[in-house]
């Protein structure tokens, strides 16, 4: 954030009337495996014309283990510099306000405590009038601001203008190219040249989609080893070589891609800046209620904190959690309508559950993250299969070839499990066999 209001001071002053977003934010995943053939080695004659021209699942060595983000920090959605400055500005005045009128009640007399009390008794219906109302208000904004989501048609909370959410967007996108300028690979690397041709297909593909045909596309290849890759709201797709060397096959950079490109297309970022947006507002008033009500400031601040964890776990990552899942399905899609092996994307989440597993992190429960786990998530990947390929059957696709990848992986996660017990078990009896006879010699 500091990074963003340092280069962006100037950008602000040029917007009139700025509207205030937040952040939307991405977890970190793990995964961890190479095949054979890395994107990064081989793909100068790959084509993606059809299934025929791309190369099927290879059996799989675990090479590297490496950290995943399928988006950046700030998760294709700037935070206007404005809202940084006056989000902290308001939240102080909610407390401000709720210890003022703590500290007024302490200091009113008993007399007229009381009196206050006797006319609150009084005046009961008309105050529960009041508060309804505010309710009321709330509630009417609500449902006067819900659009639906384009694909899907989910209906849901848009508080922000999509065109000036898209301007804001050029802003990081200056950022990104400024921190990336010279790390950025030429159109004729491989590399470059394999992703213009998967976001190419893609969009070509899925032209019939207009969110998809009226965005401009724009690829920039990032030579760093994070396995990442994100696009923003306004078409720009960020690739980094390091998902290009960690990704098994052409299929799962075209499904990771799919997810990406969905997430823009969605305009999920406006969405969530939309929903944290009315939500924190709402929380402005719980937060003057507990400074006015809790009777040490100590307290206060424990109940702030509970207060603002509530709404994490309440709402913030159940709804970030609720997007990724649309992501994956429109995603599928898109990668279906584009003749992608989909079988891939289920054997891709796999692969980072066993990435971990491997790595010995311990596994937080689904609720405490943003994203769904890896299991869930390649189990929802996978009842979504069936029908992703009738829609690549209805675009006319080749026959897919050759056996099942996810077969292929539990396969060879059965034979590496075997292979492990056998080297156990020598291990063990080699131990045994070469025991030393104890002995003890003189001092």
């Amino acid at each position: 954030y500091r990074n963003f209001l340092n280069k962006g001071q100037r950008c602000l002053l040029n917007f009139s009337n700025t509207e205030v977003y937040k952040n939307a934010e991405h977890s970190w995943g793990r995964f961890c495996f190479q095949s054979s053939w890395p994107l990064g080695e081989k793909t100068t004659s790959l084509q993606i014309g059809s299934v025929e021209q791309l190369p099927h699942h290879s059996a799989w060595n675990i090479q590297i283990i490496r950290s995943f983000r399928a988006s950046p920090s700030f998760q294709a959605a700037p935070v206007p510099l404005f809202w940084i400055i006056v989000k902290p500005a308001q939240k102080l005045f909610a407390i401000i306000l709720g210890r003022s009128i703590r500290n007024w009640w302490k200091a009113l007399p008993p007399n007229k405590r009381e009196l206050f009390k006797e006319s609150a008794r009084k005046n009961k219906w008309k105050i529960l009038l009041g508060v309804s109302s505010l309710g009321v208000l709330f509630v009417v904004f609500y449902f006067t601001h819900l659009e639906e989501t384009p694909i899907t048609g989910r209906a849901r909370l848009l508080v922000f203008g999509k065109e000036h959410f898209r301007e804001l967007s050029q802003m990081e996108y200056d950022m990104w190219m400024e921190k990336f300028e010279s790390k950025m690979l030429p159109e004729t690397d491989a590399r470059y040249q394999v992703v213009e041709r998967v976001v190419g297909h893609l969009s070509e593909s899925n032209k019939d989609i207009p969110q998809v045909s009226t965005l401009e596309w724009l690829i920039h290849v990032v030579d760093e080893p994070d396995v990442n890759a994100f696009v923003l709201p306004n078409g720009q797709v960020f690739v980094f070589t390091g998902l290009l060397n960690a990704v098994s096959d052409i299929h799962q950079l075209s499904f990771i891609l799919g997810h990406e490109i969905a997430h823009a297309v969605l305009e999920h970022a406006a969405e969530k800046a939309s929903l944290v947006h009315f939500l924190d507002f709402l929380s402005l008033i719980f937060l003057t209620m507990i400074w006015a009500i809790c009777p040490r400031d100590s307290l206060a601040v424990i109940g702030q904190w509970i207060q603002g964890k509530l709404q994490e776990f309440m709402f913030d990552r159940p709804y970030s959690r609720t997007l990724e899942a649309e992501a994956d399905k429109v995603g599928l899609q898109f990668a279906a309508k584009a003749c992608v092996d989909v079988r891939a994307s289920s054997v891709f989440w796999q692969q980072m559950e066993l990435a971990e597993t491997i790595q010995g992190q311990p596994k937080l429960p689904e609720w405490l993250s943003t994203h769904p786990s890896h299991e869930n998530r390649a189990e929802h990947l996978d009842r979504l299969i069936p029908e992703a390929l009738k829609i690549r059957e209805s675009c006319n696709c080749p026959s897919l070839s050759g056996p099942d990848p996810r077969l292929i992986f539990r396969l060879n996660m059965q034979h590496l499990l075997e292979s492990s017990k056998d080297r156990a078990t020598q291990n063990s009896t080699k131990r045994d066999l070469s025991k030393p006879k104890l002995d003890f010699p003189h001092t």
